[in-house]
């Protein structure tokens, strides 16, 4: 504003100062000096508008920003009233629940959320679960386990490998047997050895394949699929009169490869 004040001043006394032929030209300078000015004003008055427009519009993002910030926390599934719906997955399955759910998540949609999680639990409760976590494997334990599955049960497939060693870990849990694995393998019930290897040679012979080791570990610390089976035989190559008492005595569970499995009636 000062400087365009200065040019009309100027104008002014240079005006008053020429001669009255050059009076009508000085004129003509003095209107396009004057339309300049309206120019320069009000363009300079539109760049203020133009930065308090942005300004505002700025500000509206921020605002709507905070306003979706705290829509979240007020409708987040892990906090507020309507996590009453599933208060029990929501505080053992927090972060499962955070994976699933996005920012205005409507209460049908966590109780669905949470309901996906009960039929994930309830399924997982239903696949055989491992019992043999409170018993003690020492290193002897381990290395005779490994040794009577590769005996018993080297020619079957991995799962017949860990029902061997289930029927083994069975026992371990069963009062009317041997309280350690090793003692389990190696037990007499009326001078006959439980398991045939530990007198013919096969149980000391053996060389014990990562298939069996494999199949240990699986059985020591995965699913148990012996439903809770403390004897196996293989019928074809059994005594017939030891397979007579099999099936007077016990009670016959399922088959799997080569082998039958019983528990005590």
């Amino acid at each position: 504003m000062l400087t365009i004040q200065n040019l009309f001043r100027n104008a002014f006394f240079s005006i008053k100062s020429i001669s009255k032929k050059l009076y009508r030209s000085c004129a003509v300078l003095v209107f396009g000096f004057t339309v300049f000015a309206m120019i320069m004003l009000k363009d300079q008055n539109f760049l203020s508008a133009g930065k308090n427009q942005v300004s505002a519009k700025s500000k509206m993002v921020q605002d709507a920003e905070e306003s979706k910030e705290e829509s979240f926390e007020e409708s987040s599934p892990l906090e507020g009233s309507f996590t009453i719906a599933c208060q029990d997955i929501l505080e053992e399955d927090q972060g499962q629940v955070r994976d699933q759910i996005k920012v205005g998540i409507s209460k049908r949609e966590v109780t669905a959320v949470c309901a996906s999680i009960e039929a994930s639990r309830n399924e997982m409760q239903k696949e055989p679960l491992n019992p043999y976590g409170d018993i003690i494997v020492t290193e002897e334990d381990y290395n005779a386990l490994c040794r009577i599955v590769q005996a018993e049960a080297g020619g079957e497939d991995i799962q017949g490998k860990i029902l061997v060693a289930e029927v083994i870990l069975n026992r371990v849990l069963c009062n009317k047997f041997a309280s350690t694995v090793y003692d389990v393998i190696f037990e007499r019930s009326g001078g006959s050895p439980q398991f045939s290897p530990t007198v013919d040679g096969r149980y000391f012979s053996v060389t014990i394949m990562p298939e069996t080791v494999a199949a240990v570990e699986q059985a020591l610390h995965e699913k148990d699929f012996s439903q809770g089976a403390l004897f196996f035989s293989a019928r074809r190559k059994a005594n017939p009169y030891d397979m007579a008492w099999f099936d007077r005595n016990l009670k016959w569970l399922f088959q799997h490869g080569g082998h039958e499995f019983y528990t005590l009636p």
